[in-house]
């Protein structure tokens, strides 16, 4: 059986073994090396080939014995092929890959005056298939270049952002370069990121209706021409949805909210159960951080501290991937945890009669009252969720 890999600095946060199964039969290893073990590992007999990531699309250029014309035409290699021989040839499959996001998210550049974020190999592809789809103007904003963070005012007219840097990634979740209020005429936003599955900077375009796209399309779409590469053979391109909303529903979280005593608890660990997956509890995680009870927490620390507690464990466990969560009643109080949420979960809404509810150690529930915590929090409930389910059957 052959056996290829991915070649990067920092790949915990990586999909592309878990993708790559479902594209072929072949052994495919995540390979995290430094810059000094690079060309070793590149030139390993026991590999045919491998996946090039950050931050070595550009650096792996050098290493190859031949380049394919579209690698040689963009400067990036993400894709490298080895014969019989030992030749190394390099390849660049992200053109498709981005291109596909473009098309498939309806994503219109022409005309468009567009600023691409970061200037690594990723950049590189980007500013191509950009210009190739007859952007009116394509600048790159780095770090030290002419054109910087420090000078970005003079682009605010931009109408199309496209982030290739990893500001936002896992495990730094909740960060993005810019504020897309400075950015009056935005048409367009598209992060390379894919985990988490919305980063800020897509999250922020959500919430002004600005048409935007994430990474994962590009992902699964530079996967299977990398894929048809290692094999040797066709893929069919509707695959790609395929496997797209495969790995999404594998590593999206589950998250459900509702009501204190609405049955998140007992509903979460069924459907974690069920579904094969880890259930965490964001009040057990409290109580253990803490040392006592969530109505003690009330009792003796307030609410305020609580939620500042609870916005921290929600946090850390949104941030993973996969997961059954149940949260607390109230996490809809706290605009912040909105976006802890949506960054990468399915938000599912409990749903049961209040009669039904149960209020035994719920401090709000007791001294507030089910039906005013109800007419205070169903529109969050509502407009928070993806989905809801009716519980009002009988607990047990």
């Amino acid at each position: 059986m052959s056996r290829f890999g991915l070649i990067g600095g920092s790949l915990s946060h990586s999909y592309s073994k878990q993708i790559h199964s479902k594209f072929g039969n072949y052994e495919y290893d995540i390979c995290e090396v430094d810059e000094e073990g690079l060309e070793d590992l590149l030139r390993s007999e026991d590999y045919s080939g491998f996946n090039i990531t950050i931050p070595y699309k550009e650096k792996v250029m050098a290493l190859c014995d031949e380049l394919s014309d579209d690698s040689k035409k963009i400067q990036s290699v993400n894709t490298v092929l080895k014969d019989e021989n030992g030749k190394i040839t390099g390849y660049n499959t992200d053109y498709f890959g981005f291109r596909y996001l473009l098309t498939h998210n309806k994503i219109d550049v022409a005309g468009k005056k567009c600023i691409i974020l970061g200037s690594g190999g990723a950049s590189h592809t980007v500013r191509t298939v950009l210009a190739d789809r007859e952007a009116a103007s394509v600048t790159v904003i780095s770090r030290s270049g002419k054109d910087n963070y420090e000078n970005i005012s003079e682009h605010f007219d931009a109408e199309i952002i496209v982030n290739t840097t990893p500001v936002g990634m896992f495990p730094y979740n909740g960060k993005t370069l810019v504020n897309l209020d400075d950015f009056h005429d935005c048409a367009g936003v598209v992060d390379l990121i894919y985990n988490p599955d919305k980063t800020k900077l897509i999250l922020d375009a959500m919430a002004r209706s600005i048409p935007c796209a994430g990474g994962i399309d590009m992902l699964v779409a530079q996967a299977k021409e990398s894929s048809e590469l290692f094999q040797g053979i066709k893929i069919d391109d509707g695959d790609i949805d395929i496997v797209t909303d495969e790995v999404r529903s594998e590593t999206l979280n589950t998250i459900l909210i509702g009501m204190p005593g609405a049955g998140k608890t007992m509903l979460g660990k069924k459907m974690a159960e069920r579904m094969g997956r880890g259930f965490v509890d964001v009040d057990d995680m409290i109580e253990e951080s803490e040392g006592m009870s969530v109505e003690k927490i009330f009792d003796e620390k307030g609410e305020t501290y609580f939620r500042n507690i609870e916005s921290e464990m929600l946090e850390k466990a949104c941030i993973r991937n996969g997961l059954v969560i149940a949260t607390g009643g109230g996490i809809i109080k706290r605009k912040v945890n909105y976006n802890i949420i949506k960054q990468n979960g399915v938000v599912i809404w409990i749903k049961r009669d209040l009669d039904k509810l149960v209020t035994d150690g719920r401090p709000l529930s007791t001294s507030t009252g089910v039906e005013k915590l109800y007419e205070e929090r169903k529109d969050a409930y509502k407009y928070w969720s993806d989905f809801f389910i009716d519980n009002n059957q009988e607990m047990k």
